[in-house]
Formats: C-alpha cells, structure tokens, sequence
C-alpha cells in the first residue's frame, strides 16, 4: 500500500457558525431557564401560601410597624365604619382587621399582612360619601379575606431568594417596613375579586350600590391631574378606573342589586378634623 500525504481541507472542525451567536444563544436559553423556573417556583409559592394558618400571618406581621396616628374622632368614625363593613363580609374565623389612619397627603390606601389595613388623609379628604368610604375599606378588607398579602409576599419572597441565589446576593431581609411593601403587588385579577366583595358588603350595608363607583372616579380624577390617564392596562396592576366603573355597574345590575339608593353624607365634622390632622402636622 502506498502512503499518499494529502493536505488537510480548510474549514474542517471549524463550525460555520460566528462564536458569538453560539453565545448568545447559549445565555438566551439560560435566561429563559431562569425566568421559566422563577415564574413557576413564585406562581407554586402563591398557591401555597394561601394554605398558611392566619395565625402564622399574625406573627410574621407582629413586626408591622407603619407610623399611625389615632386622631380621636377621626379614628372613631373610620372604626365605626369600618366594623359595619367586617360584619356584612362574614370574614373567616379568627381573622382579624386591624385600621390606621396615617396622616399623610397621599392619595392611597392599602392592606397588608396580619390584616392590618391602612387609609391616608389624603385619599379619605377626596372622598364625596360614605358609601365610597365603605367601598374603600371594603375593598382593603377584601384583599385580606382572599389572603392576597400573604400570597403576594410568598411570591415576592420566593422570586426574591432565586435571584438572589443565581445572582450570588445573600441579602433577603426584604421583611423590613420598606422592603415588605415592595413586595405587596396584587395583580388585576386579585383587584377585579376584591372590587365584587367590596360592591356586595357595600350592597349588604345600603341596601345599594349606588356611591360606590365614586371611589373610582376620585382616582381616576386624581390620576389625570397628576398626569394624564392611567395608560395602557398591560402595564398596570390595576385594571383602569372606567373599566372598574363599567364593571362594578354591570356586577350590580347583573345580581340584582339595587344601583338606586340615598347616598349617606361623611359628617362635616369629620372633614373638619381631617383639616386640624393636616395642620398639626405641618407645624
């Protein structure tokens, strides 16, 4: 057999493909892993965190320590209020509603773990009525019933320790006053659950519904003023103010509920006390 030295061809063991698509492709996919598997560990972290006693909510929110001010008559009204509302929303044994009124100007108000419910001055000075002054706190209370903090933060929590561990950060103390709020989002369909129980307790109360749409048409007011409308509502948490409004009117017509009713004023005095709450915090 004869030997033959032949020259090697170009190009061989040598892909045709450039190295740094091959990279990218490679950390595109590893990104879609991660995303995939934060996705799925924070939606499994949600469902079971509804599953966690009331009881152990308490003690995770023993901490809770959001600056309230117990303005005498302000909080008495507020209480009164908010106690017809726990009672027309038959909430689970054992839970329990806890309501600060925070002397700020801020227009919002929230729920957050241990069923601890805070409104803000400026919000409750924007409000026409009463009946919209229950659906507000109805609405809060709502997110409670549904266990919506408790599984907002399980999820938060959850997304936050897989980050932290693909990302090699060991700080998860996101339990302290500010990082556990921003782990407080509920999204639209969580908002859409509470706005119904809210308009049924409101229902429950009045005898109507009328007035509870007010509480929308206040934000929306509110966000126009501040800077236009609310956008698009794949960007937000929230659904859109007017669909709210269309949709608590058809929920009302649609079980029957009366949308006519006498609407019951907030006391003068109330507004009155809000204004001397404003001022001593300014001096």
């Amino acid at each position: 057999m004869k030997f033959e030295q032949r020259d090697i061809p170009e190009g061989i063991n040598v892909t045709q493909v450039h190295p740094l698509r091959e990279l990218a492709v490679l950390l595109g996919g590893a990104v879609l892993l991660i995303v995939l598997l934060v996705y799925l560990l924070g939606l499994s972290a949600g469902f079971l965190a509804r599953y966690i006693p009331f009881e152990m909510e308490l003690e995770l929110a023993s901490s809770f320590s959001e600056e309230t001010k117990s303005e005498g008559d302000i909080q008495r009204y507020l209480t009164r209020i908010n106690d017809q509302v726990v009672a027309a929303m038959a909430l689970p044994e054992g839970m329990q509603i806890t309501l600060h009124y925070n002397n700020d100007d801020t227009v919002n108000a929230f729920a957050t773990l241990g069923g601890h419910v805070v409104v803000f001055r400026g919000l409750l000075e924007k409000l026409p009525n009463e009946n919209a002054l229950a659906m507000l706190l109805a609405h809060e209370i709502a997110h409670v019933k549904h266990r919506d903090p408790i599984v907002s933060v399980g999820r938060g929590l959850t997304i936050s320790a897989v980050l932290g561990l693909v990302l090699g950060q060991s700080d998860l103390g996101v339990l302290g006053d500010t990082g556990l709020y921003t782990l407080l989002h509920f999204n639209r369909e969580m908002e859409r659950e509470a706005d119904r129980e809210a308009l049924e307790a409101v229902y429950r109360i009045y005898g109507h519904t009328r007035g509870a749409d007010d509480l929308f048409r206040v934000l929306q007011t509110y966000r126009e003023e501040a800077g236009g409308d609310d956008g698009f509502e794949v960007l937000q948490t929230h659904p859109l103010d007017w669909k709210r409004i269309n949709a608590i009117d058809s929920l009302a017509r649609t079980n029957g509920w009366d949308v006519e009713g006498d609407i019951t004023p907030i006391p003068e005095t109330f507004f009155s006390d809000l204004k001397r709450s404003e001022k001593s915090s300014e001096e």
